[in-house]
């Protein structure tokens, strides 16, 4: 779980936000609920109802209002296929994201139907977690888009020594989990690539425990839509193994499941994750440069830092890659090469 953060930053205008979605009165003072790496989500209780309001960190405007329509358009097609998530509020004036705050200091905010959670560190039942995620891709929908560098491209494999000293020079308390760390996750960029990236169509793209969830009834929910966008079905099926399937005993359960709800992909050898492998490269590098960079603020360090422990502890190594194979009956290949570990 993320560190427990601070309920002290000022929320956004309720008045304008309800105005701008049409949500009636606010009836009780805006609280945070959550708090992610790009977005703090707000609780807004109004005269119709509980709402989600998300508020928009580290943003480029332009590029999330690009965007912001193709993700919502995303959502309605999930929403229509019965998956079970909140739905995306547009404004009244037709835009997905509405900026409330200042010329001095934008406030850029969307809007979502609240659900209510039987609590964060409560996983959902895999067979679920396998059935949603098949359905989403059983919608097929076709992307012209490329997918970004984000999750095709792992960071040079020269910068990691420099990298590596940066945080020797800090000296972290996390200093020596990352020393660790980093041999692990450059080798699984190693030995699951070159990789298969096509055809492309709309994805999830951050499809994990922080952001499938269990409501009160015990249903799981499927959150924080924003990442989403043109990707490989392959690549996000063996990232969603790698992110909820502990026991590699389980994969072939977990892939039936996947298959039964339409799930189109399917799992061929190590290169199908080679998008797991590079997004965790990218990540632990990009929290080790937020964690030592002392501009950085201290509640965004704090995640970094946190997301820095979680990855180690739970590092996604080739021989967990190639345990899932394993279990699953598939080869240790990449292109048609055999090849060791």
């Amino acid at each position: 779980m993320p560190p427990t953060l601070s309920n002290s930053p000022s929320p956004p205008d309720a008045r304008a936000v309800c105005d701008a979605y049409g949500l009636g009165r606010p009836t009780w003072p805006p609280q945070v609920a959550a708090r992610g790496v790009l977005g703090r989500i707000w609780r807004f209780e109004t005269t119709s109802g509980i709402w989600a309001v998300k508020e928009l960190l580290h943003f480029d405007a332009g590029s999330v209002q690009a965007t912001a329509a193709a993700d919502v358009a995303f959502q309605e097609a999930a929403l229509a296929a019965g998956v079970p998530m909140p739905r995306p509020i547009v404004a009244r004036s037709g835009h997905v994201l509405t900026d409330v705050g200042s010329a001095e200091e934008p406030r850029l905010v969307r809007v979502y139907t609240w659900v209510d959670l039987a609590g964060r560190d409560i996983r959902p039942d895999l067979d679920a977690v396998a059935g949603i995620l098949g359905r989403l891709h059983g919608l097929g929908r076709r992307e012209d888009r490329p997918p970004l560098a984000w999750f095709t491209t792992p960071p040079p494999i020269e910068r990691w020594p420099e990298l590596v000293a940066q945080v020797g020079a800090a000296a972290p308390p996390w200093q020596r989990a990352f020393d660790a760390l980093v041999p692990a996750v450059v080798e699984a960029v190693a030995h699951t690539t070159p990789a298969r990236f096509g055809p492309m169509m709309t994805c999830h793209l951050d499809y994990n425990p922080e952001n499938v969830l269990v409501d009160v009834g015990g249903r799981a929910v499927v959150v924080d839509w924003e990442n989403s966008g043109p990707g490989s079905a392959e690549q996000e099926l063996a990232s969603v193994v790698a992110e909820f399937v502990a026991d590699p005993s389980e994969t072939p359960a977990f892939l039936a499941s996947y298959e039964r709800a339409g799930g189109p992909a399917r799992l061929l050898d190590r290169s199908s994750f080679a998008m797991t492998s590079i997004v965790q490269a990218n990540l632990v590098e990009s929290y080790a440069r937020w964690a030592i960079d002392r501009s950085t603020p201290d509640e965004d360090r704090a995640i970094a830092v946190h997301f820095i422990q979680d990855i180690a502890a739970n590092v996604f190594t080739i021989a967990r890659i190639d345990a899932w194979l394993e279990a699953a009956g598939l080869p240790l290949s990449v292109g048609g090469r055999s090849v060791g570990s």
